[in-house]
């Protein structure tokens, strides 16, 4: 005689921050809960994250936290004010795991080790017999008579309720490869086009290559495409190896496009014309003094400094009363307008997270259930909700996560 196949409550395809916590959730309450992953380990871009220390969410006020998600704000916060940070924190406190919320905010681990959260996670999921299954990639996913059949490569599982928490495309090489979007457009969803997010930039031609390591606090960059203004951002600058990052790069590289120009006011909050009276003026009071010297300041870094000199054709030794008309004003555009051209916004593979994803509109942010197919459930990274950097996108993850749970 054939075996009946056993039905489970609950089917949870991506073992990351939030399919972990949706199958403690569900484990918590009782229910035949099946875990699967497609990797040999979970929680494989939990313990990357933070440099291997973890910065799982923020601890800003809700009113300034919401706006973090850009666009997002408004469906992100139906789930994360309900299960918010100090929830959060609760919660893992709860299961063993202490946080921490350092003096900008940011919040960790007390061990400060990505390790010991997964660990907790994984106690939890084996003290409450959530079945959990890796290396079980699910291929093909469908609803029959009610019910829903996921097909991994040996085996089929027949579950009541399914929740997709399969990441986006970043960081392939841990295993995102955009599995849960196929799995949604197979059920009638909608996409909203994948792009790499949190990310840094090559520039060309590259003249800062002598500059790296150089960061600036707070720098004001304008965004520029095809001579129009896109947008302009303010955030901690650093220059690398091939091109440029830090949070103002990071948290604003899903609107940028190769070919993109960006503008750095070193100036800031000065405008160039504002700039432009006092550098004349200070040119007038100190011609006898090297250029240089009037240039030099904490807030400009002195090798930038160097590089904006060499590139206006300004010598070393050059005084202020030696200084042509010409020489003024590519000096001014430089110090309010230094331009990073795009040569590539850096892809999937270099990216934190991936803007894009299933379209919010289909889902219900309160619950996170699919408004097309009842049962079918959304959680994290699939769906086009992305956050800056500092916690959001983990403290999201977490949210949803929380929120499909508690709705099965």
């Amino acid at each position: 005689m054939r075996r009946k196949p056993c039905v489970y409550d609950v089917i949870i395809v991506g073992a990351g921050l939030g399919g972990m916590v949706a199958a403690i959730e569900s484990g918590k309450k009782g229910l035949r809960t099946l875990l699967l992953e497609k990797n040999d380990k979970p929680g494989k871009k939990l313990l990357a994250s933070g440099g291997g220390q973890c910065n799982i969410t923020n601890a800003i006020p809700m009113g300034q936290f919401l706006s973090y998600y850009y666009e997002k704000d408004k469906f992100a916060g139906k789930s994360i004010r309900k299960y918010n940070p100090d929830f959060l924190c609760k919660w893992f406190l709860d299961i063993g795991i202490p946080l921490k919320t350092r003096d900008d905010g940011k919040v960790f681990p007390e061990s400060g080790e990505a390790s010991e959260l997964l660990e907790g996670l994984i106690n939890q999921i084996n003290l409450l017999q959530v079945e959990f299954r890796v290396n079980a990639p699910v291929h093909h996913v469908e609803k029959l008579e009610g019910l829903f059949v996921a097909d991994s490569e040996s085996q089929t599982f027949i579950g009541k309720k399914l929740i997709i928490a399969t990441g986006g495309l970043s960081y392939p090489a841990l295993g995102s490869s955009g599995d849960g979007f196929q799995m949604a457009i197979s059920f009638g969803h909608r996409i909203s086009e994948p792009r790499p997010a949190l990310t840094s930039i090559q520039v060309y031609p590259h003249l800062l290559e002598e500059l790296t390591g150089v960061s600036l606090k707070q720098a004001h960059l304008e965004h520029w495409r095809q001579n129009k203004k896109v947008g302009a951002y303010k955030g901690d600058l650093l220059i690398t190896h091939d091109g440029v990052s830090g949070p103002v790069i990071l948290n604003y590289s899903r609107y940028f496009e190769d070919d993109d120009v960006l503008t750095l006011n070193l100036a800031a909050p000065m405008k160039p014309d504002i700039y432009a009276n006092m550098l004349l003026n200070s040119i007038s009071e100190f011609g006898k003094k090297q250029v240089k010297n009037i240039l030099y300041s904490e807030q400009i870094p002195k090798r930038l400094i160097d590089l904006i000199l060499h590139t206006a054709n300004v010598s070393k030794d050059q005084r202020c009363a030696e200084l042509t008309k010409e020489q003024r004003k590519e000096i001014v555009r430089l110090i309010t307008a230094f331009p990073f051209k795009i040569h590539r916004v850096k892809g999937f593979k270099e990216a934190m997270v991936t803007s894009g994803g299933v379209e919010t509109e289909e889902v219900d942010g309160k619950t996170m259930e699919s408004k097309l197919v009842s049962g079918l459930y959304f959680v994290g990274e699939v769906m086009d909700v992305d956050g800056m950097t500092g916690g959001f996108n983990l403290q999201f993850a977490f949210s949803s996560g929380m929120a499909a749970a508690k709705s099965i």
